[in-house]
């Protein structure tokens, strides 16, 4: 998949987030759920682990049980629970390789491939423990937005360094801009959301440079919905420095 397809990707993915927690935490976590889903799909292909729907079903259900873990929880922080979908996940990941043992000298890249695919999936559950935090629903808006536009900046150029800087200074740019939006945000907490959010689509779009590009639709997908995920612990962590 090309640079720029998997740029569209995570822009339509961050402006799905930006919706749905505009409307509210359960459009929230649906939406979430279904991001979490999809990149499960495609996980394998792009990490090179067999068993296509073995690994689907560990990374996509531990984003759903993730989900459930901060939706009911009754207490902050809410993103406390997700210990467990983090344990749930790893232990699945060990038992798959016994159930369905790849091929012999594989077997730990397959376990800590799918481990790692299973902490980026519960990670998106961070969107909805931020959405729930009093106060911190601009910032969830706010961050799924600069997220989106860091995802278009990334590709605007055939230079990585130069999509990197204009990730995190027109990133930043956004942030601000969404500080001075949202009466609850303030315009330098909008620089700091823009520069975690543009952090992560830079750090993947490193990661997914160094490596050949992904023959599988699903696991271009799937490289593209990351970023996203992984954002969500990212701007939860703005929302405890800058709310608490």
């Amino acid at each position: 998949m090309a640079p720029t397809s998997r740029a569209s990707i995570t822009a339509v993915a961050a402006a799905l987030v930006a919706g749905s927690g505009y409307l509210g935490p359960r459009y929230l976590a649906v939406a979430v759920l279904v991001l979490a889903v999809a990149m499960g799909i495609g996980w394998s292909g792009l990490v090179h682990v067999g068993h296509r729907w073995t690994t689907a079903a560990i990374v996509g259900g531990g984003g759903a049980l993730a989900l459930i873990a901060v939706a009911l929880g009754r207490s902050e922080p809410y993103l406390r629970f997700i210990a467990v979908a983090l344990a749930a996940v790893t232990v699945a990941a060990l038992v798959a390789q016994v159930l369905f043992p790849s091929p012999r000298g594989h077997v730990l890249s397959a376990v800590s491939g799918t481990a790692a695919g299973g902490a980026i999936s519960t990670a998106g559950a961070a969107w909805v423990a931020a959405v729930r935090t009093p106060g911190s629903e601009d910032l969830v808006v706010a961050g799924a937005v600069t997220l989106a536009m860091a995802a278009v900046f990334s590709a605007a150029t055939r230079n990585p360094g130069i999509n990197a800087a204009l990730t995190f200074t027109l990133g930043a740019g956004a942030g601000a801009a969404m500080g001075l939006l949202f009466e609850t945000l303030s315009w330098y907490g909008g620089i700091l959301v823009g520069l975690l959010t543009g952090a992560a689509v830079v750090l993947m779009g490193e990661l997914n440079r160094r490596e050949p590009r992904p023959r599988s639709r699903w696991a271009g997908i799937s490289s593209a919905i990351a970023p996203v995920l992984i954002a969500g612990t990212l701007v939860y962590l703005a929302g405890r420095l800058l709310i608490g």
